[in-house]
């Protein structure tokens, strides 16, 4: 999760959409029950990370002790369905969607570890994954786009970047749906652990473009922004660890759980446990 986003002081006019890929399919969603492995992709959210038990640990951070994460709590939950199902985390943080296409994972180039590791790019592991396991991985779970805004402190940059994300993620998640016609695969959008309606109004056109390139997979989306900034009080100071010495814009223990809930009500897996 990344700072500088959220830190425009211009509002974005426009809403900036993805560009669907000429092979995409726009049917609707199908409904796809937990198979043999969970697949988790993204930045640091699914990662798990949080700046005070990464500080803790230098210089050698175990990836162990990012073990609350919504990747964590959601794989929790699918083992009450599937108790056999493994879970698979290939998350990085500081991940970009330029970086997960065709580069090394940035936390990995540090020399820090992740939680399943591997060479190369984040999306060639997870094909790799999917291909070595065909009809075996279900729900993949994702989450990508912020750090790509990052680089911006003002509002050109930030619509540039954004049409970065719309092509990247609509190239990436065509890969995992050509490689896994039968997993459910399920998109976050990003909450502002800020709250003013400037910087949720960035979110929101993040959002907007992650939620065509969803859409155009025949994927779900997980809607971490409305718990976190629409409520009539949001809750910031207890779903992230911005009010905290470190002013971490990252999930607190809560907040990777209501995280995880948006998942688990996005899978629509209730049905199989109601």
């Amino acid at each position: 999760m990344g700072v500088r986003l959220f830190a425009l002081v211009s509002a974005l006019a426009v809403f900036v959409l993805a560009a669907v890929p000429a092979s995409a399919s726009t049917s609707q969603p199908k409904f796809n029950p937990p198979k043999s492995f969970y697949l988790a992709l993204g930045d640091s959210l699914a990662f798990g990370f949080q700046q005070g038990k990464f500080l803790a640990n230098l210089p050698s951070p175990n990836p162990a002790e990012f073990a609350t994460g919504y990747v964590d709590d959601f794989a929790g939950r699918l083992q009450g369905i599937n108790p056999a199902i493994q879970t698979i985390n290939f998350a990085c943080p500081d991940e970009s969607t330029v970086t997960f296409r065709s580069g090394q994972c940035p936390y990995t180039a540090f020399g820090f570890s992740l939680h399943n590791g591997y060479s190369g790019s984040q999306l060639d592991a997870a094909l790799g994954f999917l291909h070595a396991h065909p009809g075996e991985v279900s729900p993949i779970t994702i989450d990508l786009g912020v750090n790509d805004v990052n680089i911006c402190t003002d509002t050109t940059c930030a619509l540039a970047q954004i049409q970065v994300v719309a092509v990247n993620m609509g190239i990436i998640l065509s890969a995992l749906r050509d490689a896994a016609p039968g997993a459910e695969i399920i998109v976050m959008q990003y909450y502002n652990p800020f709250g003013d309606p400037t910087r949720n109004f960035v979110a929101q056109t993040l959002n907007a473009a992650l939620e065509s390139d969803a859409t155009a997979i025949r994927g779900r989306l997980a809607d971490a922004f409305t718990p976190f900034n629409v409520a009539p009080v949001a809750p910031l100071c207890d779903l992230t660890l911005i009010c905290t010495a470190l002013h971490d814009t990252h999930a607190s223990d809560a907040g990777y759980v209501v995280i995880a809930e948006q998942f688990r009500a996005a899978s629509g897996y209730s049905r199989l446990v109601d």
